[in-house]
């Protein structure tokens, strides 16, 4: 098979199956971006650097291993979403698959296929990450000196850029040959996998970052979200399955659809909610951090120093979070193809758009909302725990304060993000209504 054929059989056909590489592309893009920002860090070398030229956090020599480090974390767990985006996949590229299987195609071929469609979008969110990276350096240069984290481009980056284009199409084609096997089984026939190994796992972790925290530190921490992980994985699926029979009980129409369309795809909503309550939780540990430096560095006038620190990590985690919701997002639009036909015959008992959408609403804002706010709420308290010891600290109360007001934002932006798909998909909602989708095949 040629790569011209390759290339026009693995094109993205419909308007959900579009959407699913666009995400990928930018979630590539990212990983690409960061990892850009790593390797120019990287040739400054090991000495120490001009702190007037460059941010503390890029000048100093191990702070600036730390920061190369994060990049490189950063690029990793964007390149994760890549993942999760290719695994949603759509129902109607699983079917065109199998029609090419029925149509003589081998096994081989079919691979093909799936790995030359992700390293198209490996590849395009390579040349994308050069341009933001552009872009945010300039961005960043306008800030003061202490938020200048990534330097400014150079014309040797334009070399560096074409490695990590190759890495970026490379790790698209492994990606796709790895979620290669999920397009080959029908939905229908997929295992419900359980993971009940985080069930034990997790707690125990838990435990021992909590008993550990006091001689160990930052490796307590680590252990101690990473069994939060776990222990969130292993019960979402659990979860979102409990809110929505209970929601098909329910004697609104909206819930009961609703509740359905949770049970019936319940894993991805649950990989996406672990997600979601994790960055929640990072980016309410650092919350309180940053408040906690505001209030007893103050005086000292070191605080920009922190905040900096803090403020950047937060962004970071905020573009994990918004690629998440969109992964969702993606995610209802693979059931509005996966189920027009259902949905058209809705139609003949009066549901309109607005109903579905509404639903829509519904669905999202029961994933999203409830992990945002719990991961927010875990995370501004183990923050607070750190701090509830310490005799007359005037953190005490503000710490109170911001973790009532950062689980109220969680919730709040699980509502926007629901609010956000229902937008989004309009159009799709009214395709998937039209009474055309109940002619046969």
């Amino acid at each position: 098979m040629t790569l011209e054929t390759l290339v026009q059989l693995a094109r993205s056909r419909t308007p959900a199956d579009r959407s699913r590489v666009q995400l990928t592309t930018a979630a590539l893009g990212l990983s690409g971006m960061f990892l850009l920002g790593a390797l120019r860090i990287a040739r400054l070398g090991d000495g120490e650097l001009d702190t007037t030229v460059y941010s503390n956090y890029v000048a100093e020599s191990g702070l600036r291993s730390g920061l190369i480090a994060i990049l490189i974390i950063l690029s990793a767990l964007t390149a994760g979403l890549a993942v999760q985006a290719l695994r949603l996949g759509t129902a109607a590229r699983e079917r065109r698959l199998a029609a090419l299987r029925l149509a003589g195609a081998s096994s081989r071929q079919v691979r093909q296929l799936s790995v030359t469609d992700a390293a198209l979008a490996g590849l395009a969110g390579g040349l994308l990450a050069g341009p933001v990276y552009l872009v945010l350096s300039f961005l960043l240069g306008a800030l003061p000196r202490m938020a200048q984290v990534l330097p400014g481009a150079e014309l040797l980056d334009l070399l560096v850029w074409i490695p990590v284009v190759v890495v970026m199409t490379a790790a698209g084609a492994l990606i796709g040959n790895l979620l290669h096997r999920d397009h080959l089984v029908p939905r229908a026939e997929r295992p419900a996998q359980q993971p009940r190994t985080g069930l034990i796992a997790g707690p125990v972790m838990v435990g021992l970052g909590l008993i550990a925290a006091r001689w160990f530190g930052y490796v307590a921490s680590t252990v101690l979200v990473v069994g939060l992980a776990l222990t969130f994985l292993s019960l979402t699926s659990l979860w979102i399955r409990r809110i929505g029979r209970r929601l098909s009980r329910s004697g609104d129409p909206a819930n009961l659809l609703t509740g359905v369309r949770l049970v019936a795809d319940a894993r991805p909503p649950a990989r996406m909610a672990t997600l979601l309550a994790c960055c929640g939780f990072l980016i309410g540990t650092l919350g309180n951090g940053a408040a906690a430096s505001w209030t007893t560095r103050n005086i000292a006038g070191e605080p920009i120093f922190y905040l900096t620190g803090f403020g950047l990590a937060v962004i970071g985690l905020l573009l994990v979070t918004a690629t998440g919701l969109a992964a969702l997002i993606v995610g209802v639009a693979d059931q509005l193809v996966d189920q027009r036909r259902q949905l058209a015959c809705l139609t003949a008992l009066g549901v309109d758009a607005r109903f579905v959408r509404r639903v829509i609403r519904r669905q999202l804002t029961a994933v999203a909302a409830p992990a945002l706010a719990m991961g927010l709420f875990l995370g501004s308290l183990f923050g607070l725990a750190r701090v509830v010891g310490a005799p007359a600290d005037p953190f005490r109360l503000s710490a109170v304060v911001l973790t009532v007001g950062l689980t109220a934002a969680g919730w709040l932006l699980g509502v926007l993000g629901g609010i956000t798909a229902g937008h989004l998909l309009r159009n799709q909602t009214r395709d998937a209504l039209d009474p055309e989708n109940l002619r046969a095949a």
